[in-house]
């Protein structure tokens, strides 16, 4: 009875103010779950029907665009902040000197939400700088196209250069990562401190200054920032002398900084904060005062991976910019910006302490500083013409977010990463029949903001990498530096980066590719058609050693008849001598919707195409390949590669959840998981593990796949030691271990739940904190039935932390607990108000909930329960939205398997009545009906029958 009273008296609060929270990031890097995390597939049907099939570019309302009557040469910006107040208003003034392009009497730039004062034209001075007043013009802003439309009284002639002064207030937004927006932290004497900084990328420039924003419109920038005398202002170009007193007022200074190089206005970046400064040779990282410490890693891989870029690019960063900058920026959530010379991040995604941060920590923060800097090239040096090619931008990047930090910390396997996380995430997005393609038009500010999406990022870096693979590195890396000096400081479309890698052919490799084709037609049938292909292999078993090759647009829900061929580039071997290592030279391409090509295999040995899965294509095969594939996995799965070990799990699964396979095929095949060693296979089996576990959990059939799964860990669960960490484990080990312990512990291994509930137990006793490379899997499963003075214990190590990549790994490992007084406790923290809570980001308010009921169905109870109070539910949607709510009840819905929980959901929904919309409340039944219904399906059948038998002779697979 004390330590419950200990526990209600630690966790308990009052609702506070309301606030809204973040939406998920488009990166699937920004918001890493942890694999206790139950994620749930959208069903096939969900997929289809919402959007119109692209075509291959559609129009725009081109009103949106900047007319081309003038162009942007120079800016001179001047702002003044209180931002130490906590003051939200700012002011400036803009000199934009610009050339006349055509004749005109206006001139047009963006603004959006900025109280335009005045505004003048002056002429340009000799030797440069703003000159007389010519006159005061008029102005007006369409808030809908967000012009600011200047009108002069005379005729601009073409050739003509002027300068464009205005001057204007404007208002700092609040934690929403767009435009010049406040941020703050908490010091270690529990007081607030406030910070200004700036993201501007796609269209948010407009937002803090008048300009001309839209990425082709490069131009120089000088900057001058006037803020309080004992905060420091950062850029991306370094300070032009110290900062000089401000003449108005002896509390402020104004901080100065040399000229940009041309560049985008998206790409201008600043900041206003207290914050203290590392710095080693050319690269310094700006955070709060009291997490110094956490700055040497980032510093560290920061000059690593930049030298170590430029290198590989033969084109050197700091031949444009002088300095590099880091700033975490707290309250920012998990993102970051490629600010040319000041790379913005938020502070989970930056900062590491090995004290307390897990390797999959050190992972993000190598990779996502990998993938700034490659923007540094890709998008900084050159910018896409349009948002249109984004993918020039963001495909690179996350293509060289995984092989930049390989460069720099060959140790750490990061390209191992690359396929399961990067191509298998792409094919779950690119499957929809609604997908658009890699080039896709856009106009309003967000049409353009929704094109940073999976298309951008996975689907783009896996295109690129499969054309890097087929190329081979001297060719590709040639025609890249072609591409970057020949576009350098200005725009580019995709034919421009045809053009360098085909002029690179020509070069090194002439007769590598087709003679019919061009490199722009073979990566076109990419870039500007939607989807991916199937490639379906069907040997003819003669005694010419031949296979049928065909290919079809892949779709998770349907078949589509296509007259679309892509240019598939295909490579193999076979069991009679398997060779797993790819070259340019053994390439052929299907340029056809079918042919039938030579194999060499004889028909008794296995074949596998797309070796070590660089090409972005799934692969299928006769149903007695399937059958040899199966049976070498079976009997020595070391004779393939473990890339294409990942490859056919991923493969088979999605293939039998398409239809196109029985599901019996990848449960048969999956099974020799029991010999795998490698984290690759594995991983791309969690995806089928948790769609079968969702589907079972609750109902009669759930004993039989813990059978399965028990099968699955017999021989590896042994050789891993859950509840210590070797010195010499890899990053690839922690990972498999982190995922082996989750599944185990999740099908109620006794081993696994003893030995996690003992070494929380004893980190307890010792009052010592789990070591960080096991303390997810520990404080998790430790976790699940743990007293309430260890609950209290880890609660405790939450409230007192700064670091907030380790306050989301002690989130989820708090949601773990499958003791309602406890989870009700921790769930009304997420609505704590007062001084206990102030640390409480947003973000982690609404992390809390859904890491509730996404750790167990006992959490699912939890939440429902909680929602079952009116006087919580107003406090819910007042702290964390009305979206927080109808998402809960979406949530709570996809994990009702049975009769009885959908009675409790049936209640919920009546006693929440009015307060969600009918819409949500009717979806949900409807996912309840879906689950039910899998049972009766084709699908449902076969895998409960397959379960059945495994669970009952085993020794028959």
């Amino acid at each position: 009875m004390v330590a419950r009273t200990v526990l209600i008296t630690a966790l308990l609060c009052l609702l506070a103010s309301p606030t809204t929270f973040a939406t998920r990031p488009a990166w699937k890097w920004l918001s890493e779950p942890s694999d206790f995390t139950l994620s749930f597939e959208r069903e096939l049907s969900d997929l289809a029907g919402s959007l119109p099939v692209p075509n291959r570019r559609q129009a725009v309302d081109e009103s949106y665009r900047l007319p081309n009557n003038t162009s942007p040469i120079h800016y001179h910006l001047a702002l003044r902040t209180a931002i130490h107040e906590n003051s939200r208003q700012f002011s400036g003034t803009v000199k934009v000197l610009f050339e006349v392009l055509e004749p005109t009497t206006t001139v047009t730039l963006h603004n959006r939400r900025l109280t335009v004062q005045r505004a003048f034209l002056h002429e340009e001075a000799v030797g440069g700088g703003a000159g007389a007043q010519i006159e005061q013009v008029a102005h007006s802003t369409d808030p809908d196209t967000e012009h600011l439309t200047l009108a002069v009284s005379q005729l601009l002639l073409p050739g003509s250069r002027y300068y464009l002064r205005v001057e204007f207030e404007g208002a700092l937004q609040n934690n929403n990562n767009m435009g010049f927006f406040a941020s703050s932290y908490l010091d270690n004497s529990g007081n607030r401190r406030y910070l200004a900084s700036s993201k501007f990328e796609p269209t948010h420039a407009r937002s803090a200054f008048p300009c001309y924003d839209e990425p082709l419109l490069k131009a120089s920038f000088e900057l001058e920032l006037t803020h309080y005398k004992e905060y420091n202002a950062v850029a991306n170009m370094p300070l032009a002398g110290t900062p000089t007193p401000d003449p108005d007022n002896a509390d402020y200074v104004t901080s100065r900084f040399e000229v940009t190089p041309l560049m985008s206005t998206y790409l201008l970046a600043f900041a206003v904060t207290d914050f203290t400064i590392r710095t080693a040779d050319r690269q310094t990282v700006y955070a709060r005062p009291n997490v110094f410490e956490e700055t040497a890693y980032p510093l560290e891989a920061g000059n690593r991976i930049l030298d170590a870029l430029s290198d590989y690019m033969d084109i050197s960063y700091y031949d444009y910019m002088p300095k590099m900058t880091q700033i975490a920026i707290p309250d920012r959530g998990t993102g970051a910006m490629e600010n040319w010379g000041l790379v913005a991040y938020g502070e989970p995604v930056l900062l590491f302490n090995p004290a307390i941060n897990t390797y999959r920590n050190r992972k993000s923060v190598t990779t996502i500083i990998a993938h700034e800097y490659a923007h540094q090239w890709f998008g900084n040096l050159v910018s896409p013409h349009w948002w249109e090619y984004i993918w020039l931008n963001e495909g690179f990047a996350t293509l060289y977010e995984y092989y930049a930090a390989q460069l720099a910390y060959p140790e750490g396997e990061y390209w191992e990463l690359f396929t399961v996380e990067v191509i298998h995430s792409a094919f779950g997005a690119d499957a929809s029949e609604t997908v658009r393609p890699m080039n896709w038009n856009a106009a309003t500010p967000s049409e353009i903001a929704a094109l940073f999406d999976t298309v951008a990022y996975d689907k783009s870096g896996s295109v690129l990498n499969m054309f890097r693979a087929v190329l081979g590195d001297p060719v590709w890396r040639y025609g890249l530096k072609t591409y970057m000096t020949a576009r350098q400081l200005d725009g580019a479309t995709a034919d421009h980066l045809y053009g360098g890698l085909q002029e690179a052919l020509v070069s090194l490799a002439p007769t590598l590719l087709p003679a019919t084709v061009t490199l722009r037609q073979l990566m076109d049938s990419w870039t500007s058609e939607p989807g991916f292909p199937v490639l379906t292999v069907y040997r003819t078993y003669g005694e010419r050693q031949e296979a049928i090759l065909s290919q079809e647009r892949f779709l998770s829900s349907k078949r589509l008849p296509s007259g679309h061929v892509y240019y598939v580039p295909y490579d193999f071997t076979g069991g009679h001598a398997p060779d797993f290592e790819p070259t340019p030279a053994g390439y052929g391409w299907l340029a056809a919707k079918a042919d039938k090509i030579a194999t060499g295999v004889p028909n008794d040995q296995w074949i596998i195409f797309n070796r070590q899965q660089n090409g972005y294509y799934r692969v299928n095969y006769d149903a007695h390949n399937w059958e040899l594939l199966i049976e070498v996995l079976h009997n020595d799965p070391a004779q393939i590669h473990h890339r294409n070990r990942a490859q056919l799990v991923n493969d088979a699964y999605n293939l039998a959840r398409a239809e196109w396979l029985d599901f019996a095929v990848p449960l048969r095949l999956m099974s020799y998981l029991r010999r795998e060693t490698q984290y690759a296979p594995w991983t791309a089996a969690g995806s089928a593990l948790t769609y079968l576990y969702n589907k079972l959990r609750g109902t009669a059939h759930y004993a039989h796949f813990q059978v399965y799964a028990n099968h699955l860990l017999l021989d590896i669960y042994p050789t891993l030691a859950i509840d210590s960490v070797a010195a010499q484990e890899t990053l690839l080990q922690l990972y498999l271990k982190q995922f082996i312990t989750t599944w185990a512990c999740r099908v109620g291994h006794g081993d696994c739940l003893a030995k996690t509930k003992q070494a929380l137990a004893a980190a307890y006793q010792a009052r010592t904190p789990v070591h960080p490379d096991i303390a997810t899997a520990v404080y998790c499963n430790g976790l699940v039935d743990a007293s309430d003075e260890i609950f209290v214990w880890v609660y405790e190590q939450f409230k007192s932390s700064r670091n907030q990549a380790h306050r989301t790994v002690l989130i989820d490992a708090l949601a773990c607990s499958r003791q309602p007084a406890q989870l009700e406790s921790f769930l009304t923290t997420a609505l704590g108000s007062g001084a206990e809570f102030d640390a409480l980001l947003a973000t982690e308010r609404t992390r809390i909930v859904s890491a509730v009921y996404g750790a167990s169905r006992e959490g699912v109870d939890a939440v429902l329960d909680f929602l079952m109070v009116p006087s919580r539910v107003t406090e819910f949607v007042q702290r964390l939205g009305q979206s927080a709510l109808n998402s809960a009840v979406s949530n709570i819905a996809s994990r009702t398997n049975n009769q009885p929980e959908l009675d409790r959901l049936n209640a919920l929904l009546v006693s929440l009545g009015s307060q969600i919309p009918e819409s949500v409340a009717t979806s949900a039944r409807s996912t309840v009906q879906n689950n039910f219904n899998w049972f009766n399906t084709l699908e449902g059948l076969v895998v409960v029958e397959f379960l059945e038998q495994m669970a009952t002779t085993p020794q028959e697979l």
